[in-house]
């Protein structure tokens, strides 16, 4: 067998397990990670490597520097406060977890912005009495529609760009993608808080960093814990390349443990390791795939799919789907990578302008909603959540589709063949 047919069985037999579960999803993970190892697909003393980067470490840093705001107490304070703005309303908690994060991730990596903002969520739920699962998940969506809106708001887009330089065009500017972000944004904010957010159960799960006995308010540690939050992001925010944000979330880390905020036994009960775990693993997953040849083989197809004469709603329509399919089991990045200088060509060589494709394949290779591995975020939102494969799927196809019409709208509009 090829490397290829290798890595896609694997991968086939893991998203069944996923969906059956006969034992938990993390040990499905690391075991699919192993099997790549055994056989080659990726080198096997880098199979572990993935649980040590710089994801897996903000997300430590961040879950102990949330957890502080609900061990000084602060959590519950401004749950009720914001409970009093949202009302106890689980649709209005969504939406407003929606806009904010929509707002926050079009300049903020969107990663740190969830972390950020997890603990408030949460919070919100517990003080309106309603479980925080599908208003971490409109979280993570959120996060995900404001990466459109800027040319920051996710890596891929910078990725994008910069591919787009590499083959003589001029890279997208900073507000470019802004359109098609802002209608992302609406249609997307729309659609999960009238209707995905009724298509997926409560689970009735705490994320780890939550699970705390309530606590008073303790009014200096409680201004150490928020001050120290607000410094981390701003740093994150800030992109400084002197503090990256993994570092400085280690830093604030240590900031609340040794202002005893929390002990260090606090500390690492508060994070979540099965989420740790889960992020390792899969990216181990996504690299095989990557590495098994599996993009290049989509972009061959697409190639023969389109012929000598397509017309631009068919390169629109097969470019999209390729890429958002091929996004769905390997990172973004990789994604757009693999299709820019493929699209960039097939545009040079039927006469039309190579922009709009461009912008189709950065925006279609994140789109990554529809399964628990498509993005370091949908893989930690699994660990807050426990939302399982078929979940994700039915709630995520139907926002790519609808992401797909923004797009095959907007283009003729704002940035025409």
């Amino acid at each position: 067998m090829t490397p290829m047919t290798l890595a896609l069985g694997i991968l086939a037999i893991t998203i069944v397990l996923f969906i059956w579960e006969p034992f938990p999803i993390a040990v499905t993970a690391v075991l699919a990670s192993i099997s790549y190892g055994f056989l080659g697909i990726v080198k096997m003393n880098t199979v572990f490597a993935s649980y040590d980067n710089n994801t897996n470490i903000l997300l430590a840093g961040m879950m102990i520097v949330g957890s502080s705001l609900f061990h000084t107490g602060i959590t519950d304070a401004i749950g009720k406060k914001m409970v009093a703005v949202t009302g106890k309303s689980e649709r209005n908690i969504i939406l407003a977890t929606l806009i904010v994060s929509c707002i926050l991730s079009s300049v903020c990596s969107n990663i740190g912005v969830m972390v950020a903002l997890a603990p408030l969520v949460t919070a919100m739920c517990v003080a309106a009495d309603v479980g925080p699962s599908r208003a971490l998940l409109g979280l993570l969506f959120g996060a995900q529609f404001g990466g459109f809106v800027t040319l920051v708001g996710v890596g891929s887009n910078a990725a994008g760009a910069a591919s787009m330089g590499e083959l003589g065009l001029t890279p997208f500017g900073f507000f470019s993608i802004t359109p098609f972000g802002i209608g992302v944004c609406i249609v997307g904010t729309l659609y999960f808080t009238f209707i995905g957010a009724k298509m997926i159960p409560d689970t009735g799960y705490i994320p780890e960093f939550a699970k705390t006995e309530k606590k008073e308010l303790n009014k200096s540690k409680a201004v150490i814990a928020s001050v120290t939050m607000l410094v981390v992001l701003a740093v994150i925010a800030s992109g400084s390349k002197l503090i990256p944000m993994h570092v400085a979330a280690v830093l604030g880390a240590c900031v609340i443990i040794a202002t005893r905020c929390m002990t260090l036994k606090e500390a690492l009960k508060a994070i979540d390791w099965n989420c740790l775990i889960l992020v390792g693993a899969l990216s181990v997953i996504s690299a095989g795939v990557k590495n098994s040849g599996a993009g290049q083989a989509v972009a061959d197809l697409i190639i023969h799919i389109l012929g000598d004469n397509p017309s631009p709603f068919m390169i629109s329509t097969v470019i999209f789907w390729a890429a958002a399919a091929l996004t769905q089991i390997m990172s973004n990045i990789p994604t757009i990578l693999v299709f820019m200088p493929i699209g960039v060509s097939i545009a040079q060589q039927i006469g039309v302008s190579p922009y709009p494709v461009a912008m189709i394949i950065t925006l279609a290779g994140a789109a990554s909603y529809a399964t628990p591995f498509a993005a370091p975020q949908n893989m930690m939102t699994v660990g807050w959540t426990q939302y399982k494969f078929l979940d994700f799927l039915k709630i995520g196809l139907p926002m790519v589709v609808l992401t797909y019409l923004v797009i095959v709208g907007l283009i003729p509009i704002f940035l025409p063949y």
